[in-house]
């Protein structure tokens, strides 16, 4: 008997230390379609701890965490690298002050390059990050930058006020498992004018980046998902790190929706179009923003039908409805005005938001199973008119309260991404940056999904029990300025279908215990 006990101790102290441990994820939302709430739930064992390197569930989160750190990493070095120069002492006499910003900045750099041989070394010892395109470049990508960081200049992007002037006056012509489709926040996608910047062998402010922006760029399944039988699923997936103490839980969600099943309802739309002076710039591009802008709306116009209702407003120092709303049945007509277009004034956001608005607002009421919704159009270069950000959430909140939704398309590299994260943040809001052929045919492709939410206000809640883990990051939560949240409680206002990429990573610290 006395042996028997003892063996049973044996084997209680020799089971692995994460055995019983589980991860809890319940998650429940507003559908879009009829204002029914929803909820659901799931749980997964987490491994045993293991030896050397990631024991995980699902093989397709070892590249989640490698791009998460990544852009974490990233988004932290450009912020070392913008500091540099104010850590810098001061040599001054009576003539002059002098500021060494060179010699700071390329101290930042030389750790970049420390920090990309660890990368590398990381990436050598795992056959599935070695072989991946995508992490190959975005290596590549880093190195480049860590290439522009030893050149020592001051970093570029982001956003700064325009000048409070008129410019001259121009005419103006009168993924989920089982084939459903991936869905996804409607936050931030800067991701390309990060990569812009750092092929044009400059530097971004650290504002530039984002880690969920980061991940978006980026098609980050989880193979061995559950199959979704509802409007919108979570599934976790599990890693554990012995030798780092790392728990890692992904949160991918699905949709039982197909791409061959969905189709969008037909749009009460309204698109304010940004022609003020700004717009001039090209950004080193091939084109000025304005004719970025309008392409953009000619591919808008190209997607809709007679079934469609469309107005269009132009502002800048003022407002200007150029084309009432109306069904679309005259495609090259509404192509030849916005083609004449031409840049004049100051920027004045607030009055075009509010026309745009106005005019959807006409046909909520009479026009029952259509989405109500305006296209903003502009570098958010605010200088006439109500200019406060808090202002812009108000009115667009009162406007999604009457179930009309924001949709921002960003353009120009002095694009305020802070105010359109502001405003596009709100229920039935989204954005997106577009700078490029590339964005475009994104914008493109994606169309039918930005203009048609999923779901409201989807609260995730991630519980691990029994083993005392703590969180220190959740990564590609929607943020503003690259801030990683530390919180257990996911909340996103407005779900919408996505064919990119995308994904939420948890990462918490785990305890020592005495069997190890």
């Amino acid at each position: 008997m006395q042996l028997l006990l003892f063996l049973a101790t044996l084997v209680l102290f020799a089971r692995p230390a994460l055995a019983a441990g589980r991860v809890e994820v319940s998650w429940h939302y507003e559908r879009a379609d009829n204002a029914r709430t929803e909820s659901r739930s799931r749980s997964l064992e987490i491994p045993p701890l293991g030896g050397p390197g990631l024991v995980a569930t699902d093989p397709g989160i070892e590249k989640t965490i490698f791009l998460a750190q990544t852009a974490q990493t990233l988004v932290d070095f450009l912020g070392r690298y913008e500091k540099a120069c104010l850590l810098t002492p001061v040599r001054a006499d009576i003539r002059r002050v002098i500021i060494d910003c060179a010699t700071p900045r390329k101290a930042v750099a030389s750790a970049l390059v420390t920090e990309i041989q660890n990368m590398d070394a990381r990436v050598l010892a795992s056959p599935r990050l070695r072989e991946d395109d995508d992490v190959a470049k975005i290596l590549d990508l880093t190195r480049s930058l860590a290439a522009n960081m030893a050149q020592g200049r001051p970093p570029v992007g982001g956003y700064s006020s325009p000048p409070m002037m008129l410019f001259r006056a121009m005419s103006v012509a009168g993924g989920g498992a089982g084939g459903g489709l991936a869905l996804g926040g409607g936050g931030a996608q800067g991701f390309g004018y990060f990569r812009k910047l750092v092929r044009d062998g400059s530097v971004p402010k650290a504002e530039v980046l984002t880690v969920e922006g980061f991940l978006r760029e980026f098609s980050l399944p989880l193979t061995g998902a559950e199959a979704c039988s509802s409007l919108v699923c979570v599934n976790p997936a599990v890693a554990v790190d012995s030798e780092k103490r790392r728990l890692y839980v992904q949160l991918g969600m699905g949709s039982s929706t197909t791409a061959e099943a969905f189709h969008r309802d037909p749009l009460n739309l309204a698109v304010v179009l940004d022609v003020s002076g700004s717009m001039e710039a090209t950004d080193g591009t091939t084109k000025s923003r304005l004719e970025w802008a309008k392409d953009a709306l000619v591919r808008t116009i190209e997607e809709l039908d007679e079934e469609d209702l469309l107005s269009i407003v132009l502002f800048e120092t003022n407002s200007e409805i150029l084309v009432r709303p109306a069904p679309v049945r005259d495609k090259p007509a509404l192509i030849a005005k916005v083609k004449a277009l031409n840049t004049r004034g100051s920027t004045n956001l607030e009055a075009g938001l509010r026309d745009g608005f106005t005019l959807v607002r006409e046909n909520v009421d009479r026009l029952p199973g259509y989405e109500h919704r305006v296209i903003l159009i502009s570098d958010a270069g605010l200088n006439t008119g109500v200019t406060d950000t808090a202002s812009l959430v108000r009115l667009v909140t009162e406007q999604a309260s009457r179930r009309i939704g924001l949709t921002a398309l960003g353009v120009g590299e002095n694009f305020h991404q802070s105010v359109i994260h502001a405003i596009a943040n709100s229920r039935g809001g989204n954005y997106l940056f577009v700078q490029s052929g590339e964005d475009m045919l994104r914008y493109f492709k994606a169309f039918d999904y930005l203009v048609t939410p999923v779901a409201y206000d989807l609260e995730v809640g991630a519980v691990v029990q029994g083993i005392g883990a703590e969180l220190v990051h959740a990564y590609g939560v929607t943020t503003e300025g690259g801030m990683q949240p530390t919180r257990n409680l996911i909340d996103l206002r407005t779900l919408f279908f996505t064919e990119a990429g995308g994904a939420i990573l948890l990462e918490y610290t785990l305890p020592q215990t005495r069997e190890e």
